[in-house]
């Protein structure tokens, strides 16, 4: 338990299939294979982006804190 919240394995399943699916939309969008243009592209590409990093970093969170309660436990 971390600040209240059990961890769960699917938890870590969740945002690291959360984390694939960003991941490639800002792939296929910067392949412009999914197209925008002019502002806008750089405006989703951009929110994608800081989209993608805070779900990386809940993903790495929630790691973390399982492989604690995994060790200590």
């Amino acid at each position: 338990m971390l600040l209240g919240i059990t961890i769960q394995p699917v938890m870590m399943l969740a945002t690291g299939t959360l984390l694939f699916l960003v991941l490639l939309f800002q792939f296929l969008q910067g392949k412009r294979i999914i197209k925008f243009k002019g502002a806008r592209h750089r405006k989703v590409h951009t929110i994608v982006a800081w989209v993608l990093l805070v779900i990386a970093l809940l993903h790495g969170f929630i790691g973390y804190a399982y492989w604690l309660t995994v060790r200590i436990g």
